[in-house]
């Protein structure tokens, strides 16, 4: 009896910090409470094995005929089943929350003009001179991209064992028709955070402050450019409610909420307070000196 009373407890303290850890971003600590205090740029690379099930949801995953429409298999709660770019572009699309430019944090981008500017793109024209400002950002803002060509095998990383490759490019009509530029935003992401040391529990915060969308050229032909980005706090809801699909076990989904502040994915230290790091051997060196410095703050 005892021992089963003390598994209960060790279940029940491991569940209530998992649950405390989840918070971190919805409640940082308080400014007086910051003994320590970096704004980090992390850009996630969706095409890397651990990353592809964030931006491609269900798509390419024939397990089950119509899985994702079928009333009798299908039991998610999760009503947004294409990944988290569309999730947020269906978001922004329908005014649950406002864009900001990549250059400028504080000036609010419409949807109108980013989905202006983005079939201009994918039509084969240039951005009107002056009619887009402050929609530009990237290299100059948050660093390079140090990725060429097809390092992580393309496609085939999206269906596992159990899924026939998807095509291409494919996504649902809806998305298809509504978003026809989608292929230019679903290769990478930036997340801005702030990293927090908090002195009174030891203990380090990540506190996600954007999520920016950055426009890829498949072709290669365009130069990668940060294109919108979106305040965390506006779309936490937005995540909640969009699927992350655990490709080994159908017992298990989660919320791309969950994945993010769970930090359930691979990214690489674009910037550090201002100073970009240019190639992925000065990212994982900066991303080491982090730990390296929180380990000596935990010995101060």
């Amino acid at each position: 009896m005892n021992c089963a009373m003390r598994m209960r407890s060790i279940v029940w303290f491991c569940s209530v910090a998992v649950l405390l850890h989840s918070l971190y971003a919805q409640f940082p600590p308080r400014v007086e409470d910051h003994f320590w205090r970096k704004k980090v740029v992390l850009t996630l690379d969706l095409r890397e094995k651990i990353n592809v099930p964030i931006e491609r949801g269900q798509e390419g995953y024939r397990l089950y005929t119509n899985y994702s429409t079928d009333p009798i298999t299908d039991k998610s709660p999760y009503s947004n089943r294409e990944g988290i770019i569309v999730a947020l572009l269906k978001g922004f699309k329908d005014g649950k929350f406002v864009g900001y430019s990549p250059k400028n944090l504080s000036q609010q981008v419409s949807f109108e003009d980013f989905d202006a500017r983005s079939r201009r793109i994918e039509a084969g024209g240039e951005p009107v001179e002056g009619a887009d400002e402050g929609m530009g950002g990237g290299e100059e803002d948050f660093g390079g991209d140090e990725f060429g060509g097809d390092e992580f095998g393309g496609d085939d990383l999206g269906g596992g064992i159990d899924a026939a490759p998807a095509a291409e490019g494919s996504v649902t009509p809806s998305s298809d028709k509504s978003f026809p530029y989608l292929k230019y935003y679903r290769t990478l992401v930036r997340l801005i955070e702030d990293r927090i040391f908090d002195k009174n529990k030891s203990d380090m915060y990540y506190d996600t402050q954007y999520i920016c969308l950055v426009q890829v050229d498949p072709k290669g032909a365009l130069a990668d450019e940060d294109a919108i980005c979106f305040r965390y706090k506006d779309v936490m809801d937005v995540l909640d409610d969009t699927q992350w699909r655990n490709r080994a076990n159908d017992a298990e989904d989660r919320s791309m909420r969950e994945i993010i502040e769970l930090r359930r994915f691979s990214g690489y230290v674009t910037v550090v307070s201002g100073e970009e790091s240019r190639t992925l051997n000065e990212a994982e060196l900066r991303r080491q000196q982090i730990i390296e410095f929180e380990h000596h703050l935990w010995t101060f």
